[in-house]
Formats: C-alpha cells, sequence, structure tokens
C-alpha cells in the first residue's frame, strides 16, 4: 500500500481538483436516521465511506471494522434505491481478501437476486444463466486494494476508474437503466462483509467459486450525499484572494 502525504497546495492545484460532478457519502455506525439495517457478522462495522465522478468516472469505498475478521465482501451501490432486487441495472463488486497477501476483484452484472450468485448466475429468471462478467484484476482491470490492520481494527479500501463499467451493456438488462457503480445527491448500498472465505477463479480471471460463511451487511437506501463545490466557485475564491494580494 502506498501512503501520499500532501503537505501544501495550492488555490490553483484546488481548483483544477474540484469537481461539480463529485458526490461523497459517509456512515458512522449508530448514526441517527436513514434507512438503513446493520449486521457484525462479518465483521464489526465502524464507518464507511464511498466517492464517484460522474465525469472521471473515479469510484471508491472504504470501510472501518473495529476488529480484524472480515475477509472479503460483496458491494452494489445505487443512486438511491436499495441495490437488492435491482436485477439488471447495478455492477456487483466481489472484494477477495481470503489470501492477504493476494487481494483481488472481480466485477459482475448484479442478477437482483438477494445473495451472493451474481458470479455463476447472471439472470433472476429461474434457472441458471451464464454470469454477465464485466471486469476483474485478474485480466488486467486496474484498481487500488488495499487491507489494512491497526489498533484492533481494520480497514477495506478500493478505488478504480470505472469507465469499463460505466460503459458496458447488460446481457440481462433491467427495467430501468444501467448505471454500474454511479450516484449523485443520493445513495443506495449494499454491502455484505464475510468473515469465512475460499475462492477459485478460472482461467478467464473470473471467479470459479466463492464460498463464504458468517456474512453481515450494510443495507441502506436514499443516503444523502455531500457535493463537492464547483470549480467555479472556487475560482471566484481565489480571485478574490489574488485581488486582495494586488492591493496589499
Amino acid at each position: 500500500m502506498h501512503k501520499i502525504c500532501i503537505g501544501a497546495i495550492t488555490v490553483l492545484t484546488l481548483v483544477s481538483a474540484a469537481s461539480a460532478d463529485l458526490a461523497s457519502w459517509s456512515f458512522i455506525a449508530g448514526q441517527a436516521g436513514g434507512n438503513y439495517g446493520q449486521n457484525s457478522n462479518g465483521g464489526a462495522i465502524q464507518s464507511a465511506s464511498s466517492s464517484f465522478d460522474s465525469a472521471t468516472n473515479q469510484f471508491s469505498f472504504s470501510v472501518q471494522f473495529s476488529n480484524q475478521t472480515t475477509r472479503g465482501f460483496w458491494l452494489a451501490v445505487s443512486p438511491g434505491d436499495n441495490p437488492k432486487s435491482h436485477s439488471g441495472e447495478l455492477a456487483l463488486i466481489y472484494f477477495d481478501a481470503s489470501v492477504m497477501g493476494n487481494l483481488r476483484m472481480s466485477v459482475y452484472n448484479y442478477n437482483g437476486v438477494n445473495g451472493d450468485s451474481s458470479y455463476y448466475d447472471g439472470s433472476i429468471a429461474s434457472g441458471t444463466q451464464a454470469p454477465d462478467r464485466i471486469v476483474s484484476t485478474l485480466n488486467g482491470f486496474a484498481a487500488n486494494m488495499s487491507v489494512v490492520n491497526s489498533g484492533g481494527g481494520r480497514t477495506m479500501s478500493i478505488s478504480f476508474d470505472a469507465t469499463a463499467i460505466q460503459n458496458h451493456v447488460p446481457i440481462y438488462p433491467g427495467n430501468t437503466p444501467w448505471t454500474g457503480v454511479a450516484f449523485g445527491q443520493q445513495m443506495g448500498v449494499w454491502f455484505h462483509p464475510v468473515a469465512s472465505l475460499s475462492t477459485t477463479y478460472g482461467a478467464n480471471g473470473f471467479l470459479s467459486t466463492w464460498n463464504a460463511s458468517s456474512g453481515g451487511w450494510l443495507d441502506g437506501h436514499h443516503f444523502n450525499t455531500v457535493p463537492t463545490p464547483a470549480a467555479s466557485t472556487l475560482l471566484a475564491m481565489a480571485g478574490v484572494g489574488l485581488t486582495r494580494r494586488r492591493r496589499a
């Protein structure tokens, strides 16, 4: 894991980095309000955060546990609704930390089932249909992944350019347009950590088996997110600062 420390940032750098398209979400266990449920069987969730930039398709998700039992998770996010039952509309991310020195991630079209079957069954229809595979870190997809143990707790984080996911055309389309991992002013979360996990992968880099037990969850809908201030606002602030310096 690479740690980057930033000391001083100029106003111009701040302006260029700002984006009105970036939405951020944060959660603290036990927070009042909201429409969510939580279970700690797969790891005691302490806090979580996520971001999505609709201009660059950059996506991130991080979760902090107060213990060190979690060995992986599956995750779907939406622009507001609880992702569960939304087949053919969302990406389902499988994060595999069953071998801590060999982190892996694969992404599929979520089949809408209340379970982890999307990696082998692509559709909510009866029977078993071929999975709708999107990307995997074992076949060239680039992602930053980390598991950090500290002070008796564990933090799991992923971040990546989701362009390939956002551009995916579902084999089994849903009733509403494909949103992949996108969210904006609101966010829905379907997060299931597991404390026991064993996996195998095929030659194509995708899951052959995902045997998980001792699972927990953080499921919620219509969480409010925080937009990043528009770059124009920061430019105006920078202009004021420059004007004041000239007058001084």
